[in-house]
């Protein structure tokens, strides 16, 4: 089975590559002129070269790409029929241009590829790609009449003898202009675009008496598309590999060479992966297991029997001598903090927000009991929201615990304990217990091995949680100066996620 699951996924990576190389428009006409073509690659339909040479493409490869001469005997007609004339398309060519060629009448812009819509001998194109003399910047415009036009620039000087990429697209809304893979200017068209009946499309020559412009440079992969090129499409044409046949084999080989190479690293990769992915489910489940057996104990360990016994009893000394209603009061918080901690008991982890109600119950009924009452101030970072932080259930409460019946129970005077909430970050909260009781170095044996047992199952559910989770949890217990108190800080992971 192992070998059918590899296999499968090795022909879905195959053609999934496969796909993706396909995944390049195909254009309605082409003129590549590679070897001295001269038709269309599409529609086998040739093209009428005036006067130009056959020269090296941006590769070096020879014959690849024609050069016009700048003069009115040097151009190229690609013919008239639909596909040169898209109402919504894309142009792409290749330019280098030699020289600024001043020669003729008109405006002063050299003509790179153009098709009219009108007759007219002015404004009349339909498209039309220039490079003005002056500022030796290109313009692509499109034109319905002397009122609906659209012009577009690429407003960095063109180096001559430097290889261009340029992409015109179109629809009745936009029109675009791209220079080597990158938008350069588009503009609202809101209008049709159309073509004059019978009218070529010229590359080189500007085909009016009145405005005769010419160019000279060299021209190369002339491509039309019936559709607006999205910008991933635009930079994949420019950034196309040498069309040199034996190069593109070569590449081809060690591009499958390659694919076939990660292919196995990645079948390797998924293997070891799996293989790790059981033993550190194994590894998890052990630990969470040990977690569960230590929980059960910490529990039945904090759920100190002495608490309810003497809260019993206080109860009983309240009805005993008629304080009905503090006994009232009592009894009613006594058997919320009990149903609480039952239900808390019933998961692993605990809110935040239910957390700090145990607390705030636990204080109040301890309180109670003491002849001076305990005061003590709970406080939480503002950028916490308790309701939506979860931590591990009983890691704090133990220690609340421990600083009121071995710090504050036999301290004469003001009982204070403060309890403070702050947010590390995203994956921590810290929780500070600062008491001013007695402290823990004069207690007695029992009363510090009671606490020291608390701690460890604590320091043990942390070490557990930091490696089910890897998380860096950790615990800090400080003695004030003359035991003036404690200060417990403990960090505690956000298991939310």
């Amino acid at each position: 089975m192992p070998k059918i699951k590899y296999t499968s996924f090795f022909f879905f990576i195959v053609f999934t590559v496969v796909c993706k190389s396909q995944n390049t428009p195909q254009p309605v006409a082409k003129f590549s002129f590679n070897e001295k073509n001269e038709s269309d690659e599409v529609n086998k339909r040739k093209a009428k070269l005036i006067g130009v040479k056959n020269t090296s493409d941006r590769f070096g490869n020879d014959n690849y790409a024609v050069f016009l001469s700048g003069n009115e005997e040097s151009y190229i007609n690609l013919g008239n029929y639909k596909e040169l004339k898209p109402k919504t398309g894309s142009i792409s060519l290749w330019i280098n241009i030699e020289n600024r060629i001043r020669s003729g009448t008109g405006p002063e812009y050299n003509p790179i590829i153009l098709t009219k819509s009108t007759a007219l001998e002015d404004f009349y194109e339909a498209y039309a790609i220039y490079y003005f003399l002056d500022t030796r910047k290109l313009i692509a415009v499109s034109i319905e009449d002397s009122i609906k036009e659209v012009a577009l620039f690429y407003m960095k000087p063109i180096v001559h003898d430097n290889w261009y990429h340029i992409v015109m697209a179109y629809d009745d809304n936009y029109s675009l202009l791209y220079v080597n893979g990158v938008l350069e200017d588009k503009h609202p068209k809101k209008f049709e675009t159309r073509f004059l009946s019978g009218d070529s499309v010229l590359v080189g020559n500007t085909g009016s008496k009145k405005n005769q412009r010419y160019f000279n440079g060299t021209i190369d992969d002339i491509e039309f598309y019936d559709k607006v090129l999205s910008s991933e499409e635009v930079l994949r044409l420019y950034e196309s590999p040498n069309p040199n046949q034996n190069k593109i084999i070569l590449e081809q080989c060690l591009f499958i060479a390659f694919i076939l190479l990660i292919i196995i690293i990645i079948l390797i990769l998924i293997r070891s992966y799996i293989k790790s992915t059981l033993k550190k489910e194994k590894q998890r489940l052990e630990l969470a297991n040990s977690l569960l057996e230590n929980e059960l104990r910490i529990n039945r360990a904090l759920m100190n029997p002495h608490f309810i016994f003497n809260s019993l009893n206080t109860l009983n000394h309240y009805i005993l001598t008629n304080n009905n209603e503090i006994a009232s009061d009592y009894l009613v918080k006594f058997s919320k903090l009990i149903r609480k901690i039952l239900d808390s008991n019933m998961s692993d982890t605990i809110s935040l927000e239910q957390e700090i109600e145990l607390i705030h119950g636990y204080l109040e009924i301890e309180g109670m009991r003491f002849k001076e009452d305990i005061k003590y101030d709970l406080s939480i970072d503002p950028a916490i929201i308790p309701s939506t932080i979860i931590i591990p259930i009983m890691m704090v409460q133990p220690f609340v615990e421990n600083s009121v019946w071995h710090g504050l129970r036999d301290k004469k005077g003001d009982k204070i304990i403060r309890i403070k909430f702050s947010q590390i970050d995203e994956k921590y909260i810290e929780c500070i217990i600062d008491d001013n009781g007695t402290g823990r170095k004069k207690k007695e044996p029992n009363a510090l091995e009671k606490k020291s047992l608390a701690t460890k199952f604590v320091m043990q559910r942390l070490e557990l949680l930091n490696k089910i989770h890897n998380k860096n949890c950790s615990l800090f217990i400080i003695d004030k100066e003359n035991g003036m108190g404690t200060i417990v800080k403990i960090i505690l992971p956000i298991l939310n996620k």
